[in-house]
């Protein structure tokens, strides 16, 4: 699994518990562990979210806001709905920008506290837990016309943005294995949130199928598990202590409800089955008008966790097509000589970026890539440039495929945008994308502003 939720609480409100879990649905598809800690308590404080993956830790102000957010590093922030009307967030308490700081102070005084049974004495030298990302986090967007005004000690992203954030932000100072990532929340006292887990798991029995009991010691990593036989070889290979498979004659769908809801598991799985058919309408009931990226702040990049042509950022059910039209864009404002990502709207003009790219749309079809591209350039002294070549872009799959751009078909090969312009080019690959992987991970390797990542599932994912 790439994903694991822990939690020290269940999160008390629906919007938190929703955000968590397009969040995780987010991070599942991506190659190696991600750990989400949520609604915990360290040093006497409450902490909303902790992200961990083996080079970076994120720390997480999470707010869920139905309104353009104003605000700044000292002052009140505030939501403005749509008729105008604007209400304080945090009344009473720090703003979110001071709270996440004080969630930073505590969490690394406490894994500063417990390095030593964290890391080897050896390791422990070199990891330095100063270096952990402050974010604030707006759900389920951050809406265009937003102002809030930040400083280089904390980020602040939509949630849509956030999946492609944690995958291009690092620390050269944090090096975790899988194990030294797990005895975080172990040390916190945390549980893992099993719905969500088993959710992300993906293994809920379907009702037309005959059930195959997969048998194994029960234990909290374990839980004994109803699997339908199109899940079963998949089960038995990633699962070793399997002890036993024994397939009993299909019973009747009414039938198969009843001893469901004879067994706490079942319970469980029928429980969850309506949890994502609630998830599904609450997902899709959001952020169906956003404007495209490009001409405004959002940018779905929770959509990396959908196929090809999927619905809106978080939704569950898969659009069958052969293309992906995400509008992903990265923003970057060039900062003390160093490109600094900054938000692509909603930031003080002091914070807005220089150069804009976005990869609009990938095209699976006819057995070949199309990556549609677009540059935007916000400089007024200089022109930007975008080699749609090999040297400059890297594509690669989650099962290790590499693909190489065909320098000779990109149109053009180069996308070069004057001061105050915007321009669009493609570049190609000219051969299909591998059926077996799930997702596509595109790097822009130097220009227009250093190396930056986004992800794109494959037709079919889901």
């Amino acid at each position: 699994m790439a994903v694991q939720v822990w939690i020290g609480e269940k999160p008390e409100h629906a919007n938190e518990r929703r955000a968590i879990m397009a969040l995780a649905r987010g991070l599942d598809r991506l190659d190696g562990l991600y750990l989400i800690l949520a609604n915990f308590s360290v040093g006497g404080r409450n902490i909303d979210l902790v992200i961990i993956k083996q080079d970076g830790i994120f720390i997480i102000e999470l707010k869920h806001c139905d309104g353009k957010v104003f605000g700044d590093v000292n002052g009140p922030w505030f939501v403005e709905g749509s008729n105008g009307e604007r209400k304080r967030l945090n009344p009473g308490r720090k703003n979110p920008y001071n709270q996440v700081i004080s969630y930073y102070y505590n969490l690394v005084n406490f894994l500063n506290d417990h390095r030593a049974e964290l890391l080897s004495p050896q390791k422990a030298k070199t990891v330095d837990f100063r270096t952990c990302r402050r974010l604030v986090v707006i759900a389920p967007t951050l809406q265009e016309g937003s102002r809030v005004e930040t400083d280089w000690k904390v980020d602040l992203k939509g949630l849509d943005e956030l999946p492609a954030y944690l995958v291009t932000e690092r620390s050269s100072e944090i090096d975790l294995t899988d194990e030294e990532m797990l005895r975080i929340p172990e040390l916190l006292h945390l549980t893992r949130w099993a719905e969500i887990n088993t959710l992300l798991k993906g293994v809920l029995p379907r009702l037309d199928e005959p059930t195959v009991v997969v048998e194994r010691p029960a234990s909290p990593e374990h839980p004994v598990i109803d699997v339908p036989p199109t899940e079963q070889a998949r089960t038995l290979t990633a699962d070793p202590e399997a002890q036993q498979v024994s397939t009993p004659a299909p019973p009747t769908s009414n039938r198969r409800l009843a001893s469901l809801w004879q067994s706490w598991t079942g319970r469980v799985a029928l429980a969850s089955g309506l949890v994502i058919l609630a998830l599904i309408g609450i997902l899709f009931s959001q952020g169906r008008s956003a404007p495209r990226p490009d001409q405004s702040a959002q940018s779905l990049v929770v959509s990396t966790s959908l196929p090809a042509g999927g619905a809106d950022a978080g939704a569950i059910s898969p659009v069958s097509t052969c293309v992906w039209s995400g509008f992903q864009p990265v923003g970057r404002r060039m900062i003390n000589g160093v490109w600094e990502n900054v938000g692509v709207g909603g930031n003080a003009p002091g914070l807005s970026p220089d150069v804009v790219v976005t990869l609009e749309e990938v095209e699976f079809c006819n057995g070949k890539m199309t990556l549609r591209w677009s540059l935007r350039n916000n400089l007024s002294d200089q022109s930007i440039v975008l080699p749609l070549t090999a040297e400059n872009i890297e594509v690669r799959d989650s099962v290790g495929t590499r693909y190489l751009v065909a320098d000779d078909l990109s149109q053009p090969r180069e996308l070069r945008a004057p001061p105050g312009e915007r321009v669009r080019g493609s570049a190609i690959i000219d051969r299909p994308v591998n059926l077996n992987a799930s997702t596509l991970v595109v790097v822009l390797k130097k220009l227009p502003f250093g190396e930056t990542t986004w992800l794109v599932p494959t037709p079919g994912t889901g």
